[in-house]
């Protein structure tokens, strides 16, 4: 009787232990359920009164936010370079050391000859690993996939076993800090020591944007040596903003697909709780000089050059609604000025998750095949 109670106490208190272990894990790597609770929260939560959410901007006045144009493209792309990177780049001596590794995680994908685990370390010790898909009927095309703040690379399997068995290469990406990526401890002059452990940390180093940025264009200087006939990039949510910023800096990128990924900030701060985001999604350095509606143009023009921004209208965590036709058509005018170039947002009305739909990749089939 007495081994039945202490059973049940230990099976008790277990469980309390489980539960509140599994509920920080929620709230540090957003698993299920943290956009259903999310809502929640923002439908039970004081409301406040917000002036700006029902402004509607005119044409004009989002003319005038845009500076890029045909004359200043190319000098405009060189500033938001320097802004990113700094003067000093980092990753002048940076070689990513690459492996051949097994993973049962990808075992079941069609097409695959093999894989290879890419690892980049920058300053403060800064790690990214990531996986290099090798199709066995190649096509000679290269997809970069890059992950957003759900964590690892995998749950973006979908879209890379979708791409792989069409026979691209896949370069895979998660953000720093995330996924297999590290969590150094590092000492910040006048500051001390930190661990850094989530983006917001990452704000108190010297040009923090190049860490978001860094492994992607040390990867594209490696595929170099492989000529693939084209680099294309596919990135969700935080891996959607990386995709705009990486093709706004970096014409080697030729087609780039950015899912839920940003809106410009005159539209962020319409809504303001829900699509502010993470630091580098509104830091203020680069975005005072080069906002994200001079990052659309410049990640879409240039020489068989094309951007194709996807939105979710229902997604649960950002970036959802109907507020990006206040500057989509607008843009894409814009960019008919220019020689050449593509740009196009269109909404994903299916679906209801934070994610890349079939029904998105087969919108970007239409613009590789």
């Amino acid at each position: 009787m007495i081994f039945k109670k202490i059973l049940k106490v230990f099976f008790f208190f277990s469980l309390i232990l489980i539960c509140l272990a599994y509920g920080i894990l929620i709230g540090k790597y957003q698993l299920f359920p943290y956009n259903y609770l999310k809502q929640l929260q923002d439908g039970t939560e004081e409301k406040f009164d917000y002036p700006i959410s029902e402004f509607e901007y005119n044409p004009k006045s989002i003319e005038n936010l845009i500076h890029v144009n045909n004359s200043n493209r190319d000098s405009i792309q060189s500033i938001l370079r320097n802004l990113i990177y700094g003067e000093d780049s980092l990753i002048q001596n940076i070689n990513p050391i690459i492996n051949k590794i097994i993973d049962d995680n990808y075992s079941d994908l069609k097409n695959l000859e093999k894989i290879e685990e890419f690892n980049i370390t920058q300053k403060y010790n800064i790690q990214s690993v990531g996986y290099i898909f090798h199709p066995k009927n190649n096509n000679s095309r290269l997809i970069l996939y890059h992950q957003g703040h759900d964590g690892d690379f995998l749950l973006g399997k979908n879209t890379i076993s979708h791409f792989l068995e069409k026979g691209f290469t896949i370069y895979a990406f998660s953000m720093p800090l995330d996924g297999p990526n590290n969590n150094p401890i590092v000492n910040i002059e006048n500051l001390g020591k930190v661990q850094l452990n989530n983006h917001e940390e990452l704000k108190y180093l010297n040009n923090p944007i190049q860490y978001f940025l860094n492994p992607v264009k040390i990867m594209i200087d490696y595929s170099e040596k492989f000529h693939f006939k084209e680099i294309n990039m596919i990135g969700i949510s935080g891996g959607g903003w990386t995709t705009t910023l990486a093709a706004a800096s970096d014409n080697r990128i030729m087609n780039s697909f950015p899912v839920a990924g940003s809106l410009p900030l005159f539209i962020k701060f319409q809504e303001y709780s829900k699509n502010y985001g993470d630091f580098e999604q509104t830091y203020q350095p680069l975005l005072s000089q080069i906002n994200y509606l001079d990052m659309y143009i410049l990640g879409s023009t240039g020489a068989n050059r094309s951007q194709l921004q996807i939105l979710n209208k229902y997604d649960p965590c950002c970036f959802n609604g109907t507020k990006y036709l206040q500057y989509s058509d607008i843009v894409a005018h814009k960019i008919t000025l220019f020689n050449d170039g593509k740009f196009n947002v269109i909404s994903d009305t299916i679906n209801k998750q934070h994610i890349i739909s079939d029904w998105s990749l087969t919108q970007i089939d239409k613009v590789l095949d």
